[in-house]
């Protein structure tokens, strides 16, 4: 299939949002990926095939910055790869573009509001509990760890949520 063509058969787009696009948003998207391919029981290389599309990107994001090692490592310790990903600024056409923005903060949130007021309704925050999830950077593996655990618990209800419908 082409890009174009997989493009036209995306149903939901998610966007994922941090600071830097080096750690937490990374790890979210990847973690999505994989909790999405197991829900909808494909590769996570077919979601596009299956009208999913998940990526992220940062608020102060220096552009093509790998992500962490730290990230990296918890990753492949989950069986996930980051090793290729690579930073990127949110601008208003990633958000415009995508079904469900997902905020890593409620100060990111405000940044993307400020950014696109328009979109509102579709910005919202990863935890659905209403709290932030805190930024490991410079931590310690076991810090990475444990916000990796912590946004994997939220995206399983995001998935629930927003990937219910598909395989019906």
């Amino acid at each position: 299939m082409t890009q174009e063509g997989a493009e036209e058969r995306t149903v939901l787009r998610v966007l994922f949002v941090c600071t830097g696009n080096t750690c937490r948003s990374p790890m979210a998207e990847t973690l999505f990926r994989s909790a999405a391919a197991e829900h909808l029981m494909c590769s996570p290389w077919q979601l596009r095939d299956y009208g999913v599309d998940v990526f992220s990107a940062g608020v102060a994001a220096w552009g093509n910055s790998p992500a962490s090692a730290e990230a990296v490592g918890v990753m492949e310790r989950c069986g996930l790869d980051l090793s290729q990903h690579l930073s990127r600024q949110v601008t208003p056409e990633m958000i415009a573009q995508s079904n469900v923005v997902l905020a890593l903060t409620q100060r990111h949130r405000d940044m993307l509001l400020q950014l696109s007021p328009r979109d509102a309704e579709r910005i919202f925050l990863l935890s659905t509990d209403g709290t932030d999830i805190a930024d490991p950077i410079g931590g310690s593996a076991w810090e990475y760890q444990q916000c990796a655990d912590e946004i994997s618990g939220h995206i399983q209800e995001w998935v629930r949520k927003l990937l219910s419908k598909k395989v019906e």
